[in-house]
């Protein structure tokens, strides 16, 4: 290969790539969009051939874009999916139909992007231009992008967006967005586009007012989601909690913004009804209130990604629904997360011994040692998340036969590592 040939192919493999990406680090931010702006503008996708539903706020995007995806999809659209974060590959950030892209196609995707201007381009946005360029290639009709965090200064926003949507917006990252939901909340709404309609459901009301108030700024409206669909009765959802009824609500009621915009309809053996059945049925994300069966090495687990306060609202009110009052918890988190709110709460759910595990390779993390000065007596630290399975699956024995589920909470980053124990759990069975 002549060294034109090399220069061109920056990456000849993805492991190559990765290497690249881990070079960049996941963590690093510079809050401009001028970097991500030039990039799309090379490539002429700044303003994509297909529509674009913009998934903000804190807790629930990856729940909502999912429904959106799947409410999509069971129109017969050809639809693209990003999330974030993955728990063992960046590949689950980018879907296409539910699908992940091959190596391969990622090697050709990010060098295409470095051709383009790429080398500026932070983790996060190399992995946003990655998804929007793959999305043109598979001739998406619909690209649902959940933002990273925060807004205004999120890559995904530099991206031209056809619905702007919010789910609740709560504290987290407010070294970054601020103390206060109002600072919070004007941050996000930093994605609101002149004229770009906004769709929101539950909401904080001080967050909530915020968004109006940068709607009418822009000239456009913010609309509550159940004034613009009816939801059906007793619906069939993919995602386990009473929450999941709010973010397929929210979904349901971008989507059908999308539609009047863009005269989708369902295949002629369908109508609406069916539609949402199936859109409704068939989404799924991991990590949101995940069942997983015993097996030799582990009890029967309930995996959910809570991480802030309002997480944890819901997580128990998606316990008390499931009737399962966990036997033990197996729990880890960042050393940046305020825990007064959190603690309480990891304390009710459960009567049992409480595990603490490190997060493997995670320089973010609280150590364990520093967690059960914070949790008390129940808590016990452990070498590693595998002693943490064994040990709470013994405690869950021992404490109740007839109920020896365990919790496995709190990180992503916690269950990425069990997904890299059992990685058939990271899609649907």
């Amino acid at each position: 290969m002549s060294e034109t040939e090399t220069e061109r192919n920056h990456f000849l493999t993805y492991d190559a790539f990765e290497a690249y990406l881990d070079k960049l680090g996941l963590f690093h931010m510079d809050l401009s969009l001028d970097r991500i702006t030039t990039v799309l503008d090379e490539l002429e996708l700044r303003r994509p051939p297909y529509a674009v539903a913009h998934v903000l706020g804190t807790n629930g995007k990856g729940s909502t874009s999912a429904f959106m995806s799947s409410l999509a999809q069971s129109t017969g659209l050809n639809t693209g999916l990003y999330t974030s974060p993955h728990f063992t590959t960046p590949r689950e950030r980018v879907r296409i139909n539910g699908q992940m892209l091959d190596e391969e196609e990622w090697c050709d995707l990010a060098n295409d992007i470095m051709e383009a201007g790429g080398d500026t381009l932070t983790y996060f946005e190399f992995l946003t231009v990655l998804a929007v360029l793959a999305f043109y290639d598979y001739e998406v009709d619909l690209a649902v992008m959940e933002a990273g965090l925060g807004g205004l200064y999120d890559a995904t926003t530099a991206l031209a967006t056809d619905v702007t949507v919010y789910t609740p917006i709560a504290f987290d990252h407010q070294q970054i967005l601020g103390n206060r939901i109002e600072d919070i909340a004007r941050d996000k709404a930093g994605a609101i586009r002149k004229g770009v309609p906004v769709v929101t459901n539950v909401q904080d009301e001080a967050a909530l007012a915020v968004l109006r108030d940068v709607a009418a700024q822009q000239s456009t409206t913010l609309h509550m989601a159940e004034e613009l669909i009816t939801m059906p009765e007793n619906p069939r959802f993919g995602l386990m909690g009473p929450h999941q009824k709010d973010n397929a609500c929210l979904a349901l009621g971008a989507f059908k913004l999308l539609v009047d915009k863009y005269g989708w309809s369902p295949p002629p053996i369908m109508d609406w009804d069916d539609v949402k059945e199936l859109g409704f049925a068939d989404a799924w994300i991991a990590g949101r209130v995940q069942a997983v069966e015993a097996q030799a090495d582990h009890p029967a687990l309930i995996l959910d990604g809570a991480h802030n306060g309002h997480a944890f609202v819901a997580l128990k009110a998606s316990l008390k629904a499931l009737d399962i009052r966990p036997a033990a918890i197996i729990f880890g988190c960042m050393k940046d997360k305020p825990l007064d709110d959190i603690i309480p709460q990891l304390l009710s759910l459960s009567t049992g011994p409480i595990f603490l595990p490190p997060i493997a390779d995670n320089e973010r993390a609280m150590p364990p040692e520093e967690l059960k000065a914070l949790v008390g007596d129940r808590a016990r630290v452990c070498v590693s998340l595998g002693e943490a399975l064994r040990l709470s699956k013994k405690a869950a024995a021992e404490k109740d036969a007839a109920n020896e589920v365990v919790l496995l909470c709190g990180s992503l980053y916690l269950l990425g590592e069990f997904f890299t124990l059992r990685p058939k759990c990271l899609e649907r069975d």
